[in-house]
């Protein structure tokens, strides 16, 4: 087998803990990579996963802190999960994102996709599934992954999903007089979003992209699916 290893580099525990995990891997006579890998490691947490998004390769073993719902094992415990995965390495394949904007790709999502309003104000929202719209006023509008329906749009109002599930979650952020509702749709539909004023488009938490009035996010389930490692 071949790992790679990426670690969050402003954290002190994740670049030590990401030098011992180097040392085991060689221990255990798994060739450490740059490219082509059959695993990665991501030390660091939740967020380390969705900053290295483009350099993923094969399953993921995240390690992160208490707060991490991603990533499976913790500083103190990752040898025991990765001795485990290492022996039987099986692997969880859950849907992303893909994001277009003005029929452009955007970008893809692992967690979700965000458009709220740039100067913090109340902002219009036109929400259309498969041709179906609606409309309401508020703080923003998330569109997210069943991995992603514990972080923001759980906060939003949404409810956690079954991440193996291929299905969105739309979840309003704030909305007026609670106008539109949180709902689950299939992810085979088509998930248009608008706004008649400027906006941003959010994916991740990480890519923040400036929309003009009246510019069309279309999300559709991603051709890609990301593997997570399964650990006891």
């Amino acid at each position: 087998m071949k790992a790679k290893i990426l670690h969050n580099k402003t954290k002190d525990w994740a670049a030590k803990t990401a030098k011992e995990v180097s040392a085991f891997l060689k221990s255990t006579k798994v060739q450490e990579v740059e490219n082509g890998a059959d695993l990665t490691i991501t030390v660091g947490g939740d967020g380390t996963i969705l900053y290295y998004k483009n350099e993923l390769e094969g399953a993921v073993f995240g390690i992160g802190g208490e707060k991490s719902h991603m990533c499976r094992s913790m500083q103190h415990n990752w040898k025991e999960g990765l001795s485990a995965f290492l022996k039987n390495p099986i692997a969880e394949e859950r849907m992303m994102l893909s994001v277009r904007m003005g029929g452009k790709e955007a970008g893809f999502a692992i967690n979700d996709a965000v458009i709220i309003s740039r100067d913090h104000g109340i902002l219009e929202v036109s929400v259309s599934i498969d041709g179906r719209q609606a409309s309401f006023e508020g703080d923003g509008v998330i569109v997210s992954t069943p991995t992603g329906s514990t972080a923001y749009c759980y906060s939003a109002g949404g409810a956690p999903m079954d991440e193996s599930l291929d299905a969105f979650e739309i979840v309003p952020i704030a909305p007026f007089r609670r106008a539109f509702d949180p709902m689950v749709v299939d992810a085979r539909r088509e998930v248009i979003i608008y706004s008649p004023q400027p906006s941003h488009l959010l994916i991740d938490g990480q890519q923040l992209v400036q929309l003009r009035e009246g510019v069309r996010v279309s999300v559709n389930k991603h051709k890609s699916k990301i593997r997570f490692a399964m650990v006891p």
